[in-house]
């Protein structure tokens, strides 16, 4: 009995072997035939990040704007040409600023005319048309090292400074330009012009030698609105809209 038993036994594992190598048969047969049938796998679960806020773009400059002039680095980031008012691109700011500036050298009081409106306030009153002349001003130290503040709002009393000044040898070059936009028509420019004369110490200003300040130019007509300077003192602030 027992040695029936133990034959029966083998038959069993026998027989289980052979099924198993049987359903092996099968499933390779199957995976020939393209037809394993695969579980979908889920995807990870990730917690999302909350709290953290979204980086700002940077904004791209328009109203205020720095050209170079005579080695001045420029920005690095320059607008285009339309940010400007008509007419006060900054080369065309600057193209301005030189013929003025030769002008003003040479000491031609009639060809200066032409580089400010005909009409003024005579008040020192913004002219909100952009249209009118508003003021010049100067305010500088002398050799003896007295400060002289010198203003004016209306247009003989200039062409008279700019003859007594030319008597002095009073040359300007100009050092440094930016442009910022004040509307459609007029420009603010900040400004440094080199500055010598027979009556000013060379080394007179911050920096040593020049003058500083504002102008307001009407792009539409290529002219000076204000012109305030100061070389050792502070220059009259400009109008601003």
């Amino acid at each position: 009995m027992k040695l029936v038993g133990a034959v029966v036994m083998l038959r069993s594992r026998t027989m289980h072997r052979t099924l198993l190598c049987l359903m092996g048969v099968l499933l390779l047969g199957a995976c020939a035939g393209g037809e394993v049938t695969t579980m979908p796998i889920a995807a990870p679960t990730t917690t999302p990040t909350i709290g953290i806020p979204a980086i700002p773009r940077p904004e791209t400059p328009v109203m205020r704007v720095q050209t170079a002039v005579n080695s001045v680095t420029v920005g690095a980031t320059t607008p285009s040409t339309s940010a400007y008012p008509s007419g006060c691109a900054p080369a065309e700011v600057e193209a301005f600023l030189n013929r003025f500036l030769v002008t003003f050298n040479q000491g031609d009081l009639n060809a200066l005319h032409a580089f400010f409106p005909a009409v003024a306030t005579g008040q020192g009153i913004p002219d909100f048309t952009g249209e009118k002349f508003v003021w010049y001003s100067m305010t500088d130290n002398r050799l003896d090292g007295s400060k002289r503040h010198f203003v004016t709002f209306d247009l003989p009393t200039l062409w008279t400074y700019f003859a007594e000044r030319h008597t002095h040898q009073e040359r300007l070059r100009l050092a440094t330009l930016r442009v910022g936009r004040q509307d459609a028509t007029v420009a603010n420019l900040d400004v440094k012009f080199y500055r010598t004369a027979d009556d000013v110490p060379p080394d007179g200003g911050f920096p040593p030698g020049q003058a500083t300040g504002k102008m307001v130019m009407n792009c539409r007509d290529q002219t000076l609105l204000v012109m305030s300077l100061g070389q050792g003192g502070v220059a009259t602030p400009t109008p601003t809209r």
